[in-house]
């Protein structure tokens, strides 16, 4: 292998890596109701807006530099949330930042656009050694 392909296959991983200063990984954990969901397999406006929202939450973290991955889940009913009522919500997706602080953390879980409708829960991600 030439340290050309090296240099190559290293790229991207080096851009992921890449992020704010003394950044830690958090993942934004996304709760919805059941009518949002229903959102999803929307054909018209609001189905549109639904996932517009979140594309431009999306570009907007990636832009910032800390959007580190995430991914709309299979809806699986939550088993508990603490003092949210869990029958009303529903483990929907999540994204993965990499910010400074649990305040900025929470300040980004604001503007994930299910924090109007549902929940946002902000959970510090445990960093693994060798990994």
């Amino acid at each position: 292998m030439t340290i050309r392909s090296l240099f190559l296959l290293m790229a991207p991983l080096a851009a992921l890596a890449a992020g704010p200063a003394f950044a830690e990984p958090f993942v934004l954990v996304i709760y919805e109701t059941p009518d949002q969901l229903a959102l999803r397999d929307d054909a018209g406006g609001a189905g549109q807006a639904y996932w517009g929202a979140f594309a431009a939450f999306g570009q907007q973290a990636q832009t910032a530099g800390i959007l580190r991955g995430g991914a709309a889940l299979v809806p699986v009913p939550v088993a508990t949330l603490g003092a949210l009522d869990p029958a009303s919500l529903v483990f929907s997706g999540f994204f993965q930042i990499d910010v400074p602080t649990d305040a900025d953390a929470r300040a980004w879980a604001d503007k994930v656009p299910a924090a109007a409708t549902g929940a946002v829960e902000v959970r510090r991600t445990v960093t693994l050694p060798n990994m």
